[in-house]
């Protein structure tokens, strides 16, 4: 078995030119969980030997080629916090974009469903009504946290989920979902989802109106591979042979 090493002596690695470019927005997220409690101990970085690393990367040998990690490498470097490493000739730069293919990352419904279990009540209550209403992860954070951008997206991964939407406009739009289920098939798909959170949310949104329109004009709906075309479907048949018309598209 390789043996695990630790240093704080940052000089002893570097960079391999040919690796994927650094990402400081992964650094600072890093950064920000490493100040919260540090995992490298148990996520060390591996490099090739000195020796190796001249004849793969053209390095002049004397200090050790970071073949995966280097985020966490750098991370570790600003906040001064110790290297865990490992010297592994085996495993070449060609093999971790393979590797990392081959990985099953965690997708939102496993972080919701971790934090939920661990009994964080915003988890909680957002699992509860996601389930309740059938809608996906990803339009569920739209309705109940606003947008679902990376700002957002990181929070809920970290644990700091917060639902910033009113619980009773959060309900009646899930009604009102319901309602349009009467007369589209697909009113709880996601790209469908994202448009009439638009449209409900506008000031000017009447749901009777709405409804009364669909009752003749359904066969005018149908499924789009985008939220936009989904907006625009809405906003015609919202505002047809009306006098008032309501501009849900702000684009």
């Amino acid at each position: 078995m390789l043996e695990i090493k630790n240093t704080n002596k940052y000089d002893m690695f570097e960079l391999i030119e040919s690796n994927r470019p650094i990402d400081w927005a992964k650094i600072d997220r890093m950064r920000k969980a490493i100040k919260v409690k540090s995992l490298m101990e148990s996520y060390q970085i591996i490099v090739n030997s000195k020796k190796i690393g001249i004849k793969r990367y053209n390095t002049n040998g004397k200090k050790y080629p970071i073949v995966d990690g280097q985020h966490r490498f750098i991370s570790c470097k600003l906040e001064g916090v110790e290297i865990y490493y490992q010297i592994n000739d085996n495993i070449t730069l060609d093999d971790i974009p393979i590797a990392a293919n081959l990985q099953d990352s965690w997708k939102l419904q496993d972080f919701l469903h971790h934090y939920a279990t661990a009994g964080i009540s915003e988890y909680k209550a957002f699992n509860g009504y996601m389930h309740k209403n059938g809608f996906p992860a990803s339009s569920t954070l739209i309705i109940l946290c606003g947008n679902r951008g990376r700002y957002v997206s990181s929070k809920l991964k970290a644990g700091e989920l917060e639902i910033t939407r009113n619980w009773t406009f959060a309900n009646n739009f899930a009604a009102a979902v319901d309602e349009i289920g009467e007369y589209v098939n697909f009113s709880k798909h996601a790209r469908f989802l994202e448009a009439f959170i638009e449209v409900f949310s506008h000031d000017d949104y009447d749901h009777k109106r709405m409804m009364t329109k669909l009752e003749f004009m359904a066969g005018r709906v149908r499924r789009c591979p985008d939220m936009k075309q989904h907006l625009d479907q809405l906003e015609k048949v919202y505002n047809y042979k009306s006098r008032d018309k309501t501009k849900f598209n702000k684009e």
